[in-house]
């Protein structure tokens, strides 16, 4: 059986997931080099400096526990990047796979947008309209059936000849 052609929307997601994979890539590797910059070069200097410039509670952290900080959050955006890469590529190539780590990275992120729309960020709410968006397109029988997900679309009903 010949697989289903790639919707566009599809390829669309896949795109943007790779952009954001990439974002992330960036992002986690700056934290990271951040948070080694200041654990062996700046310790002392941005200690003070955080306590001069009005934070001294993030000065009393010290500068370690920033670095440490940092470095923990490079290391899960780059986790991230990793997986918004693994799933953009996948949707490209139809895998199932990917269309069920998708769903479940979209779910997460409906999920965190609520929690964050309950706590007063109401700017979420653009998030998680489009979260539920894309997880309603994802279970569209026609975008599963590119996935090899349910049942193959159905095809046009034959004709019936005038003697049946």
């Amino acid at each position: 059986m010949q697989k289903p052609a790639r919707p566009t929307g599809v390829t669309v997601l896949a795109i943007l997931s790779i952009l954001a994979g990439i974002f992330f890539l960036l992002g986690g590797a700056g934290a990271i080099t951040v948070g080694l910059v200041i654990g062996t070069y700046a310790s002392s200097q941005i200690s003070s400096s955080l306590a001069t410039a009005g934070y001294p509670g993030l000065a009393s952290l010290g500068a370690g526990t920033i670095a440490a900080i940092l470095t923990v959050i490079g290391a899960v955006l780059l986790i991230v990047g990793i997986l918004y890469l693994a799933v953009g590529v996948g949707f490209l190539g139809g895998k199932p796979w990917s269309w069920t780590l998708g769903l479940i990275g979209y779910i997460i992120g409906i999920v965190l947008n609520i929690v964050q729309i309950a706590f007063g960020a109401y700017t979420n709410a653009i998030g998680l309209v489009i979260g539920i968006i894309i997880v309603y397109y994802l279970t569209r029988p026609r975008v599963k059936a590119f996935f090899g997900k349910g049942g193959a679309m159905p095809a046009a009903p034959m004709p019936q000849s005038p003697g049946k």
